[in-house]
């Protein structure tokens, strides 16, 4: 009886033994219980160097066939259309979140050649209105011809214009996203790095309207000090800035090709009044995929076109950066592992997260989204 005893009291320890290591496994970081976090970054993957491939740029897209964009939701390529005519609700009504209808109001502010007759006008004042304090945003998904949402390319472009006085944007969501399962509302994930079947998220920001860059969250994305955090990376560092012009209509456009499951094969581009960003040398920057730029040099979580000098990279195991060797190609984007995962929503918003004086106006209009290069509008009268 003793020895059955004991026997019982020795497997009730195990048990809670085993049942405490588990539980301690479970509520460490994924960095305790994983392989490092260096090992998943894009930064310690090599591939081939291959040349920029061609891709469409200026007056060659969907768009200069339709003048002033009239009639181009007709086109069998284009997924959607926002005029930004009519009211606010009507506007709003396209979308399936929309925050910050307080500080929305129609404008006759249009792109120069505009087939249309008003803007969307969102303007944040100090201290808010109607108790709304941020910048206001809209947010919709892409549906497909199959009845569900999403696709493994998308082009999305639309036209913008900030006022003299705008303060610095905390986040700027020119935004084509993708989540798994898709969600009719935005979903968060600040400083976290996605899963590969869960989601990605990219935009091209104005931030400080010192330059236009990247700000990508994937897989692979790199971390940063001092613990590793994962931000957005970004891909054009070292280049001459691309100032963010006021008073002025830009038109911004942002492309996103989902890579072939267990390949990096994934690209991402960006163009500002229908061009892509170069550096001195006059080689692209702005066009990103496997084996192109076919040099770069990784700092963390930023990737620097054509450099040649020693990176570093974030390693969560060891709690510190490691170095890189440098002058690698770009090893692409591997933005999943499953095809469930593809593009799926569009995200346009102003995160302004601080107080500031004056008052902060953007305009927005012609925003059409599309599976091939649409391209700045051709004016009505041309």
């Amino acid at each position: 009886m003793q020895l059955t005893t004991n026997r019982l009291i020795f497997w009730v320890m195990g048990m809670v033994l085993e049942s405490m290591v588990i539980h301690w496994i479970m509520d460490q970081p994924a960095s305790a219980s994983q392989p490092s976090a260096a090992g998943r970054e894009a930064s310690l993957r090599t591939v081939r160097p291959v040349p920029t491939p061609s891709i469409p740029e200026g007056d060659s897209g969907i768009a200069a066939r339709y003048p002033g964009d009239v009639g181009i939701e007709k086109d069998p390529d284009v997924l959607f259309v926002e005029s930004f005519d009519g009211t606010v609700a009507e506007i709003c009504s396209q979308w399936e979140a929309a925050a910050g209808k307080q500080i929305m109001s129609k404008s006759d502010e249009v792109v120069p050649g505009s087939g249309g007759k008003q803007s969307l006008l969102l303007t944040r004042v100090v201290g808010g209105t109607d108790g709304y304090m941020d910048g206001g945003n809209l947010y919709r998904r892409i549906k497909n011809k199959q009845g569900g949402y999403g696709y493994d390319q998308v082009f999305f472009r639309f036209y913008m214009k900030f006022n003299k006085e705008h303060a610095p944007i905390h986040h700027y969501g020119s935004g084509l996203v993708g989540f798994n399962p898709p969600t009719p509302w935005p979903q968060g994930g600040a400083g976290e790095r996605p899963r590969a079947d869960a989601r990605w998220t990219t935009q091209v920001e104005p931030s400080d309207f010192n330059t236009w860059h990247f700000y990508t969250y994937w897989q692979e994305m790199g971390g940063s000090p001092p613990r590793g955090q994962t931000w957005g990376n970004t891909f054009e560092i070292g280049i001459p800035a691309r100032p963010v012009a006021k008073e002025k209509w830009i038109c911004l456009e942002v492309m996103v090709k989902m890579n072939d499951i267990k390949d990096s094969n994934g690209e991402q581009a960006y163009w500002l009044d229908g061009r892509l960003s170069r550096n001195q040398d006059g080689k692209i920057t702005s066009y990103l995929g496997k084996g192109f730029p076919s040099m770069g040099t990784w700092t963390y979580d930023k990737f620097q076109p054509y450099a040649t000098g020693r990176g570093i990279t974030w390693d969560d195991q060891q709690a510190k950066g490691i170095a890189l060797e440098g002058g690698k190609p770009f090893p692409g984007f591997a933005w999943r592992n499953t095809a469930d995962l593809n593009i799926n929503a569009i995200w346009l918003y102003r995160y302004m997260s601080q107080p500031e004086s004056g008052i902060s106006k953007v305009w927005w209009d012609h925003l059409v989204v599309a599976t091939r290069y649409i391209g700045p509008m051709i004016p009505v009268n041309q």
